[in-house]
């Protein structure tokens, strides 16, 4: 296989990683490729871009603040901001690390900002309570507030690791709000199975007059909380089903006998059976 071939390959491996996963597919793809050199040269933006998919929560070493990594904050392929701290930073995206730091003034309009502090506070507190493991970040982005939300549950020894991420991006405007939520989890315990799901919401939240921009921000997360709630019982409800109905339609009530294994007395007979062998 070329060089090039060998990268492409890669770069769909990694990008296609599950959750948590991402170090163990690399560390098996160096040992497809067996050239470090060539390997870090290409590797960078590949973990760039699976590093923003994945909403990475990078922490800040002046401030302490935590960020998401994502499409809608990054500036270069290794620079991103975070709007709470009006700060810039570069990444490390193979050591996962923030580099440098320094300070950047905002050109947002000042109402536009005032919504989004009102809607990050809101969606701090919702995340607070139900993702005890969660972080969300909300930006200014082409004329849209746009809310990022990651929770990772990562539990290797157990044979399980969980993603959900959820976009919502709300246009002032118009009143218009979008949004999609992504689940995925990786079960490998002698085997190999995974859910991946989306789906996507949409919403008007239309600004009436008089109101405050911390009145839309909780109108809008309220939204966020509802639609988010859907989604996470619509997924219970499809294990309950599968586990009541779908699992149970794919094995038989009884055996072709019509009843019940004694199983007590099947040991029995294969003891009896063993004993007698030993005899002869």
């Amino acid at each position: 296989m070329q060089p090039d071939d060998k990268f492409a390959k890669a770069a769909g491996l990694l990008l296609h990683s599950p959750p948590g996963e991402v170090d163990d597919v690399f560390n098996d793809i160096r040992g497809i490729v067996n050239d470090d050199a060539a390997l870090q040269e290409h590797i960078e933006p590949i973990l760039a871009e699976s590093n923003t998919q994945q909403f990475y929560i990078a922490e800040l070493k002046n401030s302490q603040s935590k960020v998401l990594l994502t499409p809608y904050n990054q500036v270069k392929t290794n620079e991103f901001i975070d709007p709470n701290t009006r700060t810039q930073f570069s990444f490390d995206h193979l050591h996962r690390t923030v580099i440098e730091e320094w300070e950047v003034q905002s050109d947002e309009a000042q109402q536009d900002e005032e919504l989004r502090k009102a809607l990050q506070q809101q969606v701090d507190g919702y995340v607070s309570k139900h993702y005890p493991s969660g972080c969300a970040t909300v930006f200014l982005h082409e004329a849209a507030v746009v809310t990022c939300i990651v929770s990772n549950r990562f539990s290797p020894s157990n044979f399980w690791n969980g993603s959900w991420r959820s976009v919502w991006s709300f246009d002032a405007s118009s009143g218009q709000l979008n949004g999609s939520v992504k689940v995925k989890v990786h079960y490998f315990e002698d085997g190999n199975v995974q859910l991946d799901t989306q789906t996507d919401f949409s919403a008007d939240i239309s600004k009436q007059d008089g109101e405050t921009e911390e009145k839309v921000a909780e109108r809008v997360a309220k939204v966020i909380k509802e639609y988010e709630a859907q989604f996470q019982q619509s997924i219970a409800d499809g294990y309950r089903q599968l586990s009541e109905r779908t699992f149970k339609g794919l094995r038989r009530m009884l055996p072709l006998t019509r009843s019940k294994v004694d199983w007590e007395k099947l040991a029995n007979y294969k003891i009896g059976g063993e004993l007698a062998n030993a005899e002869s």
